[in-house]
């Protein structure tokens, strides 16, 4: 039986995944914050950030406990991402729009994770922290998606 203690390796695999893209989405976000015009972005950006390590801490907690590895960096995807978001960002002309265009497709991205992950890990003792956590970008999703209709 699966514990808090002693979890099962699918579940293991996917919290290690999911640490991944959280580190990533964390410094994706803290790296879209220094490439955005508007202050009101660059603190939405900035609490997002924060945020995403939050959940990646919780996800490594709950490696932790029981005493699992915990990945130290994030994905080779989320790398290209950033780097594609400053470019796209130097060469755009509609200043913070692409920006938060790109953290849409990342929000996206990091939605399907936890939910292949939640398939995988149904009743697992991590099920709630999981399902807290994608409503938190779901939220998030939501909130950039107005802020784009906002400046149409």
């Amino acid at each position: 039986m699966e514990t808090t203690h002693k979890l099962n390796d699918s579940t293991v695999n996917g919290l290690q995944k999911l640490c991944k893209f959280c580190h990533d989405s964390a410094e994706g976000y803290r790296t879209a914050a220094g490439e955005l015009a508007s202050s009101t972005l660059v603190e939405a950006f900035g609490n997002i950030a924060d945020s995403r390590a939050a959940m990646r801490d919780e996800l490594v907690g709950m490696l932790g406990m029981s005493h699992e590895d915990i990945p130290d960096s994030g994905t080779m995807l989320g790398n290209v991402h950033r780097w594609w978001t400053e470019a796209r960002s130097a060469i755009s002309s509609t200043d913070d729009q692409a920006v938060v265009a790109e953290a849409i497709r990342g929000e996206n991205t990091i939605e399907d994770e936890y939910k292949d992950v939640l398939k995988d890990t149904a009743g697992s003792p991590a099920t709630n922290v999981l399902h807290s956590h994608l409503g938190s970008i779901k939220a998030c999703r939501e909130t950039l998606e107005s802020i784009v209709e906002a400046q149409r």
